[in-house]
């Protein structure tokens, strides 16, 4: 009897804004503008699932946009029960990045949705923490 036991694991993770600028209009469906100065990302896969970390410098006009395009989007209120679910699920990631802040009081509100994706499960979570003036995209699925 053989036995192969295999594993795939991929990870990727840049700071450099000019070779991001791809994966933001791939997330968002338009090329970020000047007023996004830093964007960060780190994208990891394991066998059948994906986590996708973005950050980038928030802009208010730049929110709209993606709020736009992204909807239909349930919206989680700080003082909600359903605001301290989606922070318990984002503290069980085992290795988010050390640039990728979760929700804080400095958080208002939570932009997610869930099974959006052709995948047996996904879910997005989207932030701004306005002290930071950052806004944060978290995207994870699974088949």
């Amino acid at each position: 009897m053989i036995i192969i036991l295999m594993s795939y694991s991929c990870a990727y993770e840049s700071q450099n804004r000019e070779k991001l600028e791809s994966s933001f209009e791939d997330n968002f469906g338009f090329k970020p503008p000047e007023s996004i100065k830093k964007i960060k990302l780190k994208n990891r896969g394991y066998f059948d699932f994906e986590v996708h970390y973005m950050s980038f410098t928030y802009d208010s006009n730049v929110l709209k946009k993606i709020i736009e395009h992204d909807k239909p989007l349930n919206i989680a209120e700080n003082n909600n029960v359903k605001f301290g679910i989606i922070i318990e699920e984002l503290e069980k990631d085992a290795s988010p990045p050390s640039w990728f802040d979760l929700p804080n009081k400095n958080v208002d509100r939570i932009y997610y949705k869930n099974d959006f994706l052709d995948h047996t499960f996904s879910e997005y979570y989207l932030w701004t923490d306005k002290e930071a003036e950052m806004t944060y995209l978290y995207v994870h699925f699974f088949d």
